[in-house]
């Protein structure tokens, strides 16, 4: 089974490897808050993206952090990066996306 973590709305699965066309970012963000402007990063890591997918390589050491949650220590490895959203189940929109 695969290590799954979750802070806030990011959510990061470990995965065997980075697929083969994935171009590395020169950030430490991976998400930026849309209230706060808080962002989520990775600490001692890269991040990579291959259209709108993005992916964490972890190295020794390595962390996600956000100012409003406490840090979670990751295991070295390659990581997918999920962005959770909110949805409403009766309209079956997100709340956040306005027309």
């Amino acid at each position: 089974m695969s290590k799954i973590y979750r802070q806030g709305d990011v959510l990061v699965k470990k995965i065997e490897k980075l697929p083969k066309k994935v171009k590395k970012l020169e950030t430490d963000i991976i998400v930026m808050g849309e209230a706060t402007g808080h962002a989520h990063r990775i600490q001692n890591g890269s991040i990579y993206s291959w259209g709108s997918q993005m992916y964490l390589e972890v190295y020794s050491g390595g962390a996600l952090v956000h100012e409003e949650h406490a840090p979670i220590e990751l295991e070295p490895g390659i990581y997918e990066v999920t962005r959770q959203r909110e949805f409403d189940p009766i309209t079956k929109r997100d709340p956040w996306v306005t027309d």
